[in-house]
């Protein structure tokens, strides 16, 4: 066990170096680029396009609205956008050395935790500068992420071990990420979207998420604590169809590698 997680926290250390190898700023990136978009969609949404969310006149609400969709989606987007080429990226690796494969997966998944973990640091910092104090519950907003920490990780095993056969999911993943944004409520409240179209938008593992965020963060109110669990439950669903869909798959790599 000791072993695997020596493995585990080297293969992160390596995930997380060859995202900014030969950058000068190298990981003060991970820094930057979400300080950044906050300033940017500030700067659009608060007082460009002068946009407002619950009637209140303030430039920096629904900044802190669209942040608060954007940190989870982007996680996503990460963890989700890697996997189709994960393994492949570690072709000699898997054909030559042993070792329990889904490793590279939850190495994956972690180092796209990392930068939620920052995109939520930034989140808060946000929220306490636009609203002059921070509430102690806006600090547990890293929690309601959760449950689709979990369901990524399944999805990362699932495409990951299935890009080394199809290699146009990368092509098909790029293309599906937008839609899945657009299809989340990370520009609008979920109660803006038709009645008749909110059962498919809570079948989406983010929509759940982003709005748990936004009442933590913004409301200061707590989500239903069932409600979490059960989400939590379906995303270890989720890992495990997707770790059993990995094993099943695992025979095959040498081979297509």
């Amino acid at each position: 066990m000791h072993d695997q997680l020596a493995l585990l926290k080297h293969l992160l250390i390596r995930e997380l170096k060859d995202r900014y190898r030969g950058s000068v700023l190298g990981f003060g990136w991970a820094f930057v680029l979400p300080l950044a978009m906050v300033a940017v969609y500030t700067f659009v949404f608060g007082f460009v396009f002068r946009a407002r969310w619950g009637g209140a006149d303030d430039p920096y609400a629904f900044a802190l609205f669209l942040y608060c969709g954007l940190v989870p989606y982007l996680f996503v987007a990460d963890a989700l956008g890697r996997a189709p080429t994960l393994l492949l990226s570690y072709g000699s690796l898997v054909k030559k050395v042993s070792f329990r494969l889904p490793l590279l997966a939850a190495a994956a998944t972690l180092g796209a935790c990392v930068h939620l973990a920052i995109g939520f640091a930034v989140l808060i910092g946000f929220a306490w500068i636009a609203h002059g104090a921070i509430n102690a519950i806006a600090l547990l907003a890293p929690l309601a992420a959760v449950p689709l920490v979990l369901a990524v990780f399944g999805l990362v095993l699932i495409l990951s071990s299935s890009g080394v056969f199809f290699r146009d999911l990368a092509q098909a993943i790029a293309v599906v990420l937008p839609v899945i944004m657009f299809l989340s409520p990370v520009f609008y409240p979920i109660s803006a979207v038709p009645a008749g179209f909110r059962v498919w938008m809570n079948a989406n593992p983010l929509t759940g998420v982003i709005e748990n965020v936004r009442a933590l963060v913004m409301q200061a109110t707590l989500p239903d604590p069932g409600a979490w669990l059960m989400a939590c439950a379906a995303g270890a669903l989720i890992a495990g169809i997707g770790l059993l869909w990995f094993r099943r798959l695992t025979p095959g790599f040498a081979d297509s590698l």
